[in-house]
């Protein structure tokens, strides 16, 4: 399961998994790009990435069975989010941020724009060589080759169906 949108509504003790896209955001992540792990599990990052991970970075479990690579922000933004919401008492949010935290690892890009993936990432990812980076608007995700043509086959079709999705924003 992967942890980068989670937060809580006060309402409702449940998940909320869409809740927590960031409506202000400043960095705009677009693009797709083929890169494959290199023997030593590093991955070249897009240069129309690397300058807003130029100090550090933040890869986390993402949703799918993708990883999520974030900005030190954003990574903040949903940090101190599941601490405060941990700090009133309910069990599960302060697993959900030990889980969080744990499974987290904080990147830095060598000067060819390179970050090392970790195993556990990797495997969690099921990344073996061939992967896509992907611009995510928030976020960049990084994926298997394959798992990514499945998954871009279901948003390409909702796409062309927005009804289907659509909460009254544009379409």
């Amino acid at each position: 399961m992967g942890y980068h949108l989670v937060s809580w509504s006060q309402e409702s003790p449940s998940l909320d998994v869409r809740s927590f896209v960031r409506q202000d955001v400043d960095e705009l992540f677009v693009g797709q790009f083929e890169h494959a792990l290199d023997i030593k599990g590093r991955i070249v990052l897009p240069a129309s990435f690397r300058a807003s991970f130029d100090q550090s970075g933040f890869l986390i479990k993402g949703s799918e069975g993708c990883l999520a690579l974030l900005t030190p922000e954003r990574f903040r933004d949903i940090a101190q989010t599941m601490a405060s919401r941990s700090e009133e008492g309910d069990v599960r949010h302060r697993s959900a941020k030990r889980s969080f935290g744990a499974g987290a690892s904080r990147v830095l890009p060598d000067k060819q724009g390179r970050i090392a993936v970790p195993e556990d990432l990797r495997s969690f990812a099921q990344l073996d060589r061939d992967c896509v980076i992907v611009g995510a608007i928030d976020e960049v995700e990084i994926w298997d080759s394959a798992r990514w043509q499945q998954i871009t086959e279901v948003g390409d079709s909702l796409l062309e169906s927005p009804d289907e999705f659509n909460d009254g924003g544009p379409t």
